[in-house]
């Protein structure tokens, strides 16, 4: 879900600080809004509200049990990619209530009826509830894919009691039933078929035997059936000047486009708005991608996201249907302008192209139908199209689309155990827009030769799409796959992903966990006693933390958590049991063999760790048979599990031994951008110092924390802020009749936030090896035991004063030793304005003003600068404030 960034050609900047891309790009569309206005001057941008949707369940003959039955479907002559045109579409949640007066009913009370689904299988649902007046709508019984009667017969029949518990509760009873389909995979488009949708017919109610409560052929009408209704709630695109945000990096006080409620400021439940593009002539270019500004507050559960789509045509031709530009939707709380570019595979060679930003409200598939909108907020401006000529073929994967880590060795969700999060294969978008002439999927088995698959197309409802799976079979543990795609075009140009896989040997892969490992003098066995779950950087970003569990002399394994802020419950707690497709669970007795979990959410702030993945690591930490120490790093990780409420109600508070204290650790205004903490007293890490990089782009909020009182002494303080707020907790506890240790350690911080190898190395292996007591199985090569007094910083920087200030203000650090130093001021957009001082100086105090201007001696605007002071290969940053 990362957005991309592009480069401008021109001097041209935009406001997110990125400027265009150069090269072979030609930017045949772009726009500023400067010269716009809403609603009379928008310059050929059209937008709609596509909130209303007629009520599907309706009484029909077309596709029914006998005469008339009630069908959630509908007949529709645009959706071509269907055979039949009828069906359901994307995004569809469709009720049909009614009740049942069941007063003095005798047990047992069954209700029955006859049915017929044809839904995407694993994707789309057909469910029947009952209403408990204490737990809410509960199912009765799900069905998903193809259900019809015996012998050929269009329709099944199905009986189920109705819990006597619900009836003592409420009179009359209500029921309903529920369709149900997720964002692709319909007659719409087409991608599954056939998708008819759902009918049922002769509904009976019945005590007993013999006792008619309710019956209905719907022969007579609707009766008293109620049906779900979705009128349209507004179009709220407009252009607007001086919107309100919450950034610190970035600024932008120009036009934008927003879709916000000009009321309450915030997204609207149930709001599906969409925002065209004028045509823009592409001249049949070989690859067409769109760039936009975007200053998103959109957290994932708010349930409010945004996609891209596309149309193209070509000269005296129609406008095609309208294509995703990938499989991904966005979302994302960086509360900062941002550059985004996202590729439009299949409007190569293509005359003409539009493109669609799309808010929508997506509560309904998978929210639960209800959406949080307070403080939600989308803008986008700098809006653009830029196309390449006599360019090479090009593949795009996303991250849910690539095979995933697995402890399960049994096929599942289809034939085999390599999957995806989103499904059994891997998928790509392919372009070639002079013509393809071989798509391939190359895998290897555990350093085998490559093999090749051909790439499979997905079919005319996503043209660019296309699929391949490895052979079926039971994959064993330590399994290892390693694969890579493959296009060449009619002129036998040909493009790898990952683009450096030939010349690198620089694959994707996945593993049967746990890995085979090297033998070692030191341990037994071939399996690893460490695992690191990397659960934010994606299938090929934790390249950095094997090179440091490696330079500790520990063997490990890696699971990596694919699209891992896209909640696929595809960690090693697997997903939440329900009617959707779910990725297995794995045990705590699957991960026995481990002595030691490291677990990196990384800067994520929602879907941390789900209640799954608390609960395996809880019961793991407690598993007898050997020591037992997790480390849980994130810097909103104690945030999410208090704030959005994803805590199991014990995980924080007693598996940790943390309580969350605040989002960020010091008071505002947050300007102590590179904070040095420091090991807890009495802690083997006393006094060592840990920098911290939480600078712009996008400032990182490390959270505050404390010992809980559910720990009670077995807590303590591990590493400390400068204000001494802690910054991670250890809890010290022991399990078995042996008394093996079991501890935890959160950091209130990724890993990946110390900017130092060296003091990221010695803070793991003083906690794994040290504290966790899980030796090496090879010589450590990485760890420096420097004294704390060698490897105290050299400077402290404080804050200006004042601050904020007008005309100068007083800049005051002091130095632990003779040092070179430099201090310079940047701009928000990262660029420096002026050098203060840059030379030798002794130890001591010392002051440095500076007056505003920039080092051509002009006077600065308003606004936020940051002063940064350089000592010794060390960096400390504040922010100030400059007011005219």
């Amino acid at each position: 879900m990362s957005p991309v960034r592009a480069r401008a050609p021109s001097a041209r900047t935009y406001r997110s600080g990125q400027a265009n891309q150069a090269g072979d790009t030609v930017w045949v569309f772009r726009d500023s809004l400067e010269t716009r206005s809403s609603p009379s001057n928008e310059g050929g941008w059209t937008h709609q509200d596509a909130s209303f949707q007629p009520a599907a369940w309706h009484i029909d003959t077309v596709y029914g049990c006998e005469g008339h039955s009630f069908w959630c479907g509908r007949i529709d002559s645009s959706w071509v990619n269907d055979a039949n045109r009828r069906g359901y579409d994307n995004s569809w949640t469709q009720m049909l209530s009614n009740y049942v007066n069941l007063l003095s009913a005798a047990s047992p009370v069954k209700i029955s009826f006859r049915h017929q689904l044809e839904a995407e299988s694993g994707f789309d649902y057909g469910t029947l509830e009952v209403l408990d007046l204490d737990a809410g709508w509960l199912p009765l019984r799900t069905w998903t894919g193809s259900v019809h009667g015996q012998s050929g017969a269009p329709c099944d029949t199905f009986t189920i009691q109705i819990p006597d518990s619900i009836m003592a509760k409420y009179n009359p009873v209500q029921f309903r039933f529920v369709f149900t389909s997720d964002i692709q995979g319909s007659a719409a488009d087409g991608i599954s078929a056939p998708a008819d949708g759902w009918s049922v017919d002769n509904v009976t109610v019945k005590a007993g035997t013999t006792d008619l409560r309710f019956f209905d052929d719907f022969e007579s009408g609707p009766g008293t059936w109620t049906v779900s209704t979705f009128p349209a709630v507004g179009d709220n695109w407009r252009i607007q000047a001086n919107v309100p945000g919450e950034q610190v990096c970035t600024s932008n006080t120009s036009k934008v486009w927003t879709v916000t409620s000009p009321s309450t400021g915030a997204l609207i439940p149930r709001m599906d708005d969409k925002l065209i593009s004028p045509p823009v002539f592409v001249n049949r270019a070989d690859q067409v991608f769109a760039a936009f500004d975007v200053y998103r507050n959109l957290p994932l559960f708010s349930c409010f996201y945004y996609n891209v789509k596309f149309r193209t045509r070509n000269a005296g031709a129609a406008w095609s249907l309208w294509s995703q530009s990938s499989s991904q939707i966005y979302f994302g709380t960086e509360k900062e302008w941002m550059r985004q570019t996202v590729a439009l595979p299949g409007a190569a060679g293509k005359d003409s192209v539009e493109f669609m930003l799309n808010v929508k409200d997506y509560s309904q598939v998978y929210c639960d139908g209800v959406s949080t909108p307070s403080g939600t907020a989308v803008y986008f401006d700098n809006l653009a199209l830029g196309v390449r000529g006599l360019a090479p073929p090009s593949i795009l994967v996303s991250e849910q689309d690539l095979f995933q880590d697995t402890f399960n060795t049994a096929p599942f969700w289809a034939d085999d155990n390599f999957n995806s999060p989103a499904g059994d294969s891997t998928s790509v978008r392919l372009s070639a827009s002079r013509g393809l002439k071989q798509a391939t999927f190359f895998y290897s088995l555990n350093g085998g030769s490559f093999a090749g698959l051909p790439l499979a197309p997905f079919g005319p409802s996503i043209p660019a799409a296309y699929s391949a799976d490895v052979p079926a079979g039971s994959y064993p543990r330590g399994t290892r796959l390693r694969y890579y795609f493959s296009v060449t075009d009619s002129l036998n140009e040909t493009v790898t992903l990952p683009s450096d896989a030939l010349a690198a040997s620089h694959y994707f892969d996945a593993t049967v966990l746990p890995a085979i490992q090297a033998p070692s003098a030191a341990c037994a066995g071939d399996t690893a006693k460490v695992l690191y779950v990397n659960a934010f950087s994606g299938p090929d970003g934790g390249a950095s933390m094997d090179q440091a569990l490696t330079a500790l002399g520990l063997r490990f394994d890696r699971y990596d958590v694919n699209a891992a802020a896209n909640s696929f419950g595809n960690s090693p707690g697997g997903g939440t049991p329900g009617p959707t497709r779910t990725w297995p669970a794995t045990t705590a007795a699957t991960l026995g063999m481990y002595s030691a979990i490291i677990w990196d959410v990384g800067e994520r702030s929602s879907s941390t760790l789900t209640r799954e993945d608390q609960q395996l690591l809880q019961a793991w930490v407690k598993r007898p048979g050997k020591n037992r120490g997790l480390l849980a790093a994130g810097d909103n990780l104690a945030y999410d599990l208090v704030v959005n409420a994803q805590d199991i109600g014990t995980f924080l508070t007693c598996t940790l031994g943390t309580t969350y204290v605040r989002d960020i650790w010091e008071n505002t205004p947050q300007d102590s951008l590179i904070p040095t903490l420091a090991g807890a007293a009495g802690t083997r890490i006393a006094s060592e110092p840990f920098p911290l990089d939480g600078r712009c782009p996008s400032l990182n909020r490390f959270d505050a924390l404390a010992t809980s009182s559910c720990a009670g002494p077995k807590a303590r303080g591990w590493i400390a802020y400068p204000n001494a707020m802690l910054a991670s907790i250890e809890k010290r506890d022991s399990v078995g009749v042996v008394a093996d240790s079991s501890r935890s350690v959160l950091l209130g911080f990724s890993l990946a936030g110390i900017s130092s190898s060296t003091r990221r190395n010695l803070l793991l292996y003083r906690t794994i090896v040290g504290e966790f007591e899980v030796p090496g199985c090879y010589v450590a090569t990485g760890v420096e035991e420097t004294s704390a007094e060698a490897a105290s910083p050299t400077a402290r920087l404080f804050g200006a004063a004042p601050n904020p200030f007008n005309p100068r203000t007083s800049i005051r650090f002091t130095l632990s030793r003779p040092a070179r130093i430099r201090l310079l001021i940047f701009d928000v957009s990262g660029a420096r304005v002026r050098s203060l001082a840059d030379g030798m100086l002794p130890a001591g105090d010392h002051h440095i003003t500076w007056d505003g201007k920039n080092d051509r001696g002009r006077d600065l605007a308003s606004g936020a600068y940051f002063y940064r002071l350089e000592a010794d290969r060390e960096a400390q940053a504040k922010k100030l404030i400059l007011l005219r």
